[in-house]
């Protein structure tokens, strides 16, 4: 897959209201867990992560630009 159609399924995907709504309650629910855990902290903030860490990397293939490589 190159970057244009990474680029375009991305942009699909981010406008779609059920995936806003989706990502928002999945969000919200894992912080919610998070404030009333009591045994396992860590797993909840890993929980609130992963979902937040998704939508960002989503985010982030909206670029198309090439990451060049250090020069050697």
């Amino acid at each position: 897959m190159n970057a244009d159609e990474r680029r375009s399924l991305a942009e699909q995907i981010l406008n779609n209201p059920l995936f806003s709504e989706t990502m928002k309650s999945l969000e919200g629910r894992a912080i919610e867990r998070l404030v009333h855990e009591t045994t396992d902290i860590h797993l909840a903030q890993l929980r609130v992560q992963a979902i937040r860490t998704f939508r960002t990397d989503l985010e982030q293939s909206l670029e198309t630009h090439l990451r060049r490589g250090a020069p050697a």
